[in-house]
């Protein structure tokens, strides 16, 4: 009398096909989990067939069947694992955790943007979302921007071109710039950053809005009015030879300098204050932002 041990040939078969799909996966440079999603089903498919072929055999009275409890239940570890690796891929758990394995933390050079100011141009409105900002007066004619980006970077480079990091329009007078947030992972805060430096024309207005982040301000020969707002801290690099009058306008403090009509809201506790370069022909506004540093 033979003895048939049901199980036995799917064990076998998962090891054969599992050595198959690893050398494969080697040899063509597979993703290991995208394998083991793809193969494992194969197990199920074989260990049913091989019972279908024991339940037609069992007719044979001469035919003493077995069933192999090892391999079965090293084949039920197989697939449970196969199918916790499907779940994983299904809520895309398994794209993260292969991303965050293969990410690396870089710092790259953010795709240069440059536009000519026409004369239909008047004001430059600036949105830095979260983001520090280095803004200078600059006496050519081209808004300029560039910088660095640092993050984790993964297969594909993720800053390729200036709309990838920036929402850049012209409406009207105004020439828009909204510094975008950056691709950060769903679970974990990355820390991706941006640190943007732009040049704009020192005749053209300009309005600058923040999200509590740091900015650095060269004024240099300013020809225009300027004006900051939702900053954390404010630096402020004014030349000695400006024409410029600095107005601070609801800070929660102010610097060393010696200012002129301070004026404290103890209710919200805020307070204001201005400075005057030269016959101050201009203004740079700086409001609702926590502190202001001027230098030279």
């Amino acid at each position: 009398m033979r003895t048939w041990r049901v199980g036995s040939i799917s064990m076998g078969a998962a090891l054969v096909l599992l050595g198959v799909f690893l050398l494969l996966a080697q040899v063509l440079s597979w993703d290991p989990a995208i394998a083991m999603i793809s193969w494992w089903p194969l197990l199920l498919i074989i260990l049913g067939v091989e019972i279908l072929v024991y339940l037609n055999w069992k007719k044979d009275e001469q035919q003493h069947v077995k069933y192999d409890f090892i391999s079965i239940i090293f084949i039920g570890i197989i697939g449970t694992f196969g199918l916790g690796m499907t779940m994983l891929n299904a809520t895309g758990l398994l794209d993260i955790a292969s991303q965050a394995v293969s990410a690396e933390v870089r710092t790259l050079d953010l795709p240069k943007y440059e536009e000519v100011m026409t004369d239909d141009i008047k004001r430059v409105f600036v949105e830095t979302g979260r983001y520090s900002a280095n803004i200078e007066a600059s006496p050519g004619k081209e808004t300029v921007m560039f910088g660095t980006y640092r993050g984790e970077m993964r297969k594909d480079v993720a800053v390729k071109d200036v709309s990838d990091y920036a929402l850049i329009e012209k409406q009207g007078d105004t020439l828009f710039i909204k510094l975008k947030e950056m691709p950060t992972s769903r679970l974990l805060n990355d820390g991706s950053e941006i640190n943007a430096t732009l040049l704009i024309p020192d005749n053209v207005k300009l309005e600058v809005v923040g999200n509590g982040n740091d900015v650095n301000i060269k004024t240099r020969n300013l020809k225009a009015d300027w004006s900051v707002a939702s900053m954390s801290n404010v630096k402020l690099d004014v030349p000695e030879t400006s024409n410029v009058k600095i107005e601070a306008i609801d800070m929660q403090e102010l610097g060393d300098e010696t200012w002129k009509n301070v004026k404290r809201n103890e209710d919200v506790d805020k307070v204001s204050g201005n400075l005057t370069y030269g016959n101050g022909a201009h203004t740079l506004q700086i409001q609702n932002s926590y502190t202001l540093q001027i230098g030279r």
